[in-house]
């Protein structure tokens, strides 16, 4: 099954395609870059508290699924031509709770007592 709330979001730069996922692989990625904590930085990232050096490295690191390889400068480069791709993907990865629905992680378990044999 697809996961529909895989943040993806696409940058044209002189007729090349850039597409930008974000994923655990595009958090760890950012965080050995940056040597910061990937969820408090993707929550700085929706509300624009983040430094143009850590933006530059999580646009970096949502490249590298589709475009691995891609340098931090080749990264800074396209995102000089689309900013606002960056907000596009961690907004497409963080849906709403009701966006969610029965998406989420899953049925709570019910406790249950082991029974002795």
């Amino acid at each position: 099954m697809a996961n529909r709330f895989l943040g993806e979001a696409t940058v044209e730069v002189e007729g090349e395609r850039y597409t930008l996922r974000c994923d655990f692989n595009a958090m760890a990625a950012f965080e050995a870059e940056s040597g910061k904590e990937a969820l408090a930085s993707f929550q700085a990232a929706e509300t624009g508290g983040l430094t143009i050096t850590d933006m530059r490295a999580m646009f970096w690191a949502m490249l590298q699924h589709h475009h691995p390889g891609t340098t931090i400068a080749q990264a800074g480069a396209i995102m000089s031509e689309d900013a606002a791709a960056l907000q596009r993907a961690i907004l497409d990865a963080s849906p709403t709770a009701k966006e969610v629905g029965d998406a989420g992680n899953g049925k709570r378990r019910s406790s249950r007592k082991s029974k002795a044999v």
